[in-house]
């Protein structure tokens, strides 16, 4: 199972949820920025073949870059949602989500 792109080794404030849109006071460790939020987002997972998405996630948004991080006790319970293998069963619903190739794109590209 993948992990996601977004999580940061670096967490701020380890351990504590926040509350959401709440500031924070730290520099992100991607781009500098000093406007982070507390928020809560949805993040997407790749589980083999499919593509899952958990919804409520409390997370550190840089608002320059976007980068988003996660305390301790958010990254055990992803863990532990992960390590449950995400059981069909018991998703809130399904989503469909369009598949797209830039096959025939790299085609044309190549040969105009």
């Amino acid at each position: 199972m993948s992990t996601p792109t977004t999580f940061v080794a670096n967490k701020p404030q380890a351990g504590l949820l926040m509350d959401a849109n709440e500031h924070v006071s730290m520099d992100c460790s991607h781009c500098g920025g000093t406007n982070l939020q507390s928020q809560t987002i949805r993040s997407a997972f790749w589980d083999n073949d499919r593509l899952v998405v958990i919804e409520d996630v409390p997370a550190i948004v840089c608002m320059n870059c976007h980068e988003q991080f996660y305390d301790d006790t958010t990254v055990v319970l992803l863990d532990l949602l992960r390590g449950d293998g995400f059981p069909p069963e018991k998703a809130l619903r399904e989503i469909t989500v369009p598949v797209f190739s830039l096959r025939d794109k790299l085609k044309e590209k190549g040969t105009s």
